[in-house]
C-alpha cells in the first residue's frame, strides 16, 4: 500500500472540510504516510499507483484517476470515474441504509453497491475525552452549521424553536465554528471540546428531515466526548439503551431534563456513553473502511 491522500477542501471553507481535516490527523495518527491536497490540477501529480485517495463531489474537478490507486468516495459516481473496481463508497448512516449490519448499531456493509454506511464519529480519541463540569452554566454553546436547502433537509426551523426555549430556561445561544472567509478553519478540535463541555445542555439536537430518517450527527459522538449528557430531539436508544440518555421530540423537555440531572447522575450517563461510542472514533471507522477497501 502506498499514501493515503485526503484530496480537496484543504484551503476552501466548506463544511466537509472538517471531515476531510479528521481523515488526515487520524491517518497521521495511526502511523500512515498521509497527504491532504487540494482540488487542482497541478497536484494531480502527487497521486501515484498503490495510494488510497479520499474524494468528496463537492471538491473533485481535477481528480486524477490513477491505475493501480484506490478511492474512498463520498457522493461520486464510480462509473462517471471510470472505475469498476479498487474503490468503495462511504455514506453517512441513515434509515435506507442497505446491506448487512456489521455487528454493531449505525454501521452496514452494502457489498453489492460497495457502500459502507457509518456515523463520520468522533475525531478526538478517549485520552482527551472530558466529564461534565460540575459548575452550572447559563450558556448553550453550539460548534458548527444553522442551515437549509431547497429540500428542507436542514436544521434552520428547528433551531428557532430550540433557542427559544433555552431562552426560555435562561440560557443564552452562543453559535461558533462554521469555516468563513475570515476563519476558513473554523475552530480547533480542542476549543470545540471547551465550548460544549462548558454547556449547559449540550443537546445533538437534528432538523426534522435528519430526524424522520435517522440520519447518525457526528454532532452526538463529539458532544459525549466533550463531557455532554446524551441528549437529543431524535431517539438514539437502539445505541445508548432506553435510560441511557435524554431522547424526547420535545425541545423544552429535552432541556428540562438535562439541567434537572444531578451532577452524580450526569457523570454516569457520560462514563456510560463513552465506553459506547469507542466503535464510533475515526480510527475504527477507519480501519472499517481499509478492511472494506482491501477486500
Amino acid at each position: 500500500m502506498g499514501k493515503i491522500v485526503i484530496w480537496g477542501l484543504r484551503s476552501d471553507f466548506h463544511s466537509h472540510k472538517f471531515i476531510q481535516g479528521a481523515f488526515y490527523r487520524n491517518f497521521l495518527d495511526l502511523g500512515f504516510q498521509a497527504i491532504w491536497i487540494d482540488d487542482l490540477e497541478e497536484n494531480a501529480k502527487f497521486v501515484e499507483s498503490r495510494d488510497i485517495v479520499f474524494a468528496v463531489d463537492v471538491a473533485s474537478r481535477f481528480l486524477p484517476i490513477v491505475r493501480g490507486a484506490k478511492y474512498v468516495l463520498h457522493n461520486l459516481s464510480a462509473e462517471s470515474l471510470g472505475l469498476d473496481g479498487g474503490f468503495i463508497n462511504i455514506q453517512v448512516h441513515y434509515a435506507k441504509a442497505s446491506g448487512v449490519n456489521l455487528g454493531i448499531p449505525y454501521v452496514h456493509w452494502d457489498a453489492e453497491k460497495r457502500t459502507l454506511f457509518q456515523p463520520w464519529g468522533v475525531p478526538t480519541q478517549p485520552k482527551v475525552w472530558r466529564l461534565p463540569k460540575q459548575a452550572k452554566s447559563t450558556k448553550e454553546f453550539w460548534v458548527g452549521s444553522i442551515w437549509n436547502n431547497e429540500l428542507n433537509q436542514g436544521n434552520s426551523d428547528f433551531m428557532e424553536g430550540y433557542i427559544s426555549s433555552l431562552e426560555g430556561y435562561g440560557i443564552d445561544f452562543s453559535r461558533h465554528g462554521t469555516p468563513s472567509r475570515f476563519h476558513p478553519r473554523g475552530i480547533s478540535e480542542s476549543k470545540s471540546v471547551k465550548l460544549v463541555n462548558r454547556s449547559a445542555v449540550g443537546a445533538a439536537v437534528v432538523g426534522n428531515w435528519q430526524k424522520q430518517n435517522k440520519y447518525i450527527p457526528c454532532r452526538l459522538f463529539k458532544n459525549i466526548a466533550s463531557g455532554a449528557v446524551p441528549s437529543s430531539n431524535a431517539d438514539f436508544s437502539e445505541l445508548f439503551g432506553i435510560d441511557g440518555g435524554i431522547f424526547d421530540d420535545k425541545p423544552d423537555e429535552v432541556i428540562r431534563k438535562v439541567i434537572n440531572l444531578s451532577y452524580d447522575e450526569k457523570v454516569e450517563l457520560v462514563i456510560s456513553a463513552q465506553q459506547k461510542i469507542l466503535p464510533y472514533t475515526y480510527h475504527a471507522g477507519i480501519e472499517r473502511i481499509i478492511l472494506q477497501l482491501m477486500n
